[in-house]
């Protein structure tokens, strides 16, 4: 699937691409955060998801973000997930989530983390948006998804590290 490029403030080129996915179901270890620290907030809660041996349940393919209930609520309830395996037990202290159907902005994110995806999360919402002729947000989710460390020599910290944000969005 080709991407569409849209020219950003000082010639920026954004890459994103529009994909309808149906509803899935993810399980994952969930926690509230607040907007004005979830920049440092999140990454010590991944730390903890592993340092805690949750890690051998839920290996982190996705990060949800979700702020359905209420736009005007200073804090939004995040994921740490998987794809959800309806043959397996879930584990105490997990959830199931169905993320319903949509169109998607899928942007790609390249190198180490968390700054590669705190930067493009950060130019959606600044520019990508604010700027975009053809959409606009359709829902309060944001999905982080991740690749796996493991096919980088230096893991997440490797600078060709690949990741991607999803934005739920319709056409204006």
């Amino acid at each position: 699937m080709n991407y569409r490029k849209i020219e950003l403030e000082g010639g920026y080129i954004m890459d994103y691409k529009i994909v309808e996915k149906d509803s899935f179901t993810i399980m994952g270890i969930s926690r509230m955060f607040k907007y004005d620290n979830a920049t440092m907030k999140i990454p010590q809660f991944w730390t903890e998801h592993y340092q805690t041996g949750k890690g051998k349940f839920v290996c982190g393919m996705y990060g949800i973000c979700i702020a359905e209930s209420t736009m005007d609520s200073d804090e939004f309830e995040y994921l740490i997930a998987d794809d959800y395996n309806p043959s397996l037990e879930i584990p105490d202290g997990f959830v199931t989530k169905v993320i319903p159907k949509h169109t998607w902005a899928i942007f790609p994110c390249k190198g180490a983390m968390p700054k590669s995806l705190q930067d493009v999360n950060k130019k959606i919402f600044s520019e990508w948006l604010p700027n975009c002729k053809d959409y606009e947000i359709a829902a309060g989710y944001n999905i982080e998804m991740y690749t796996d460390p493991a096919d980088y020599p230096q893991g997440t910290q490797d600078e060709n590290y690949y990741s991607e944000i999803w934005i739920p969005v319709k056409e204006k």
